[in-house]
């Protein structure tokens, strides 16, 4: 699975070959390797491997060369994409340190699977539509917070208006 994490993103399929999409510190491959744990792995038992499919996972540094180039609508500062890699300046690209993962349940409307997601260990969830992937963190710092983006981007505290 760590290796789905770093090459599952539609950018890293389009320029594979001149990107390194592995973590070059070891704290970004532990906390992957949780965030598998805490999160993927009961996920999958919930909805079935065949069911489930990761869109967006770690984010290297030389990925985020590439997705700069194709103005992605990125935000590496609190994301948790970059998980524990640090920048030239020696900091953490991301403060919130942990990891992230973007995916879908095919044919499951994903406020039913931020419900599952809310009894598990998370750190941050983004909801961004019915039928769109949901992004989940994991941090040891868990701050438990669920957003909402709107069709502008624009994140609110999410409601939870769906009945299981």
């Amino acid at each position: 699975m760590i290796q789905e994490l770093c090459t599952c993103s539609n950018t890293y399929a389009k320029y594979s070959s001149l990107i390194n999409p592995y973590p070059e510190n070891s704290e970004s491959l532990g906390s992957l390797e949780t965030l598998n744990q805490l999160i993927i792995t009961p996920v999958i038992n919930k909805f079935g491997a065949e069911n489930f499919k990761l869109t967006y996972g770690f984010c290297s540094k030389n990925l985020l060369k590439f997705l700069n180039r194709e103005k992605s609508r990125i935000c590496v500062k609190v994301d948790q994409h970059m998980s524990y890699e640090i920048n030239s300046r020696g900091n953490y690209y991301c403060k919130h340190l942990g990891a992230a993962c973007d995916f879908v349940i095919t044919g499951i409307d994903s406020r039913k699977v931020i419900s599952y997601l809310k009894t598990l260990n998370f750190d941050s969830i983004y909801y961004y539509g019915a039928d769109r992937p949901i992004h989940v963190s994991w941090s040891a710092k868990s701050r438990r917070k669920i957003w909402e983006f709107t069709a502008q981007n624009t994140p609110k505290p999410y409601s939870n208006y769906y009945c299981v």
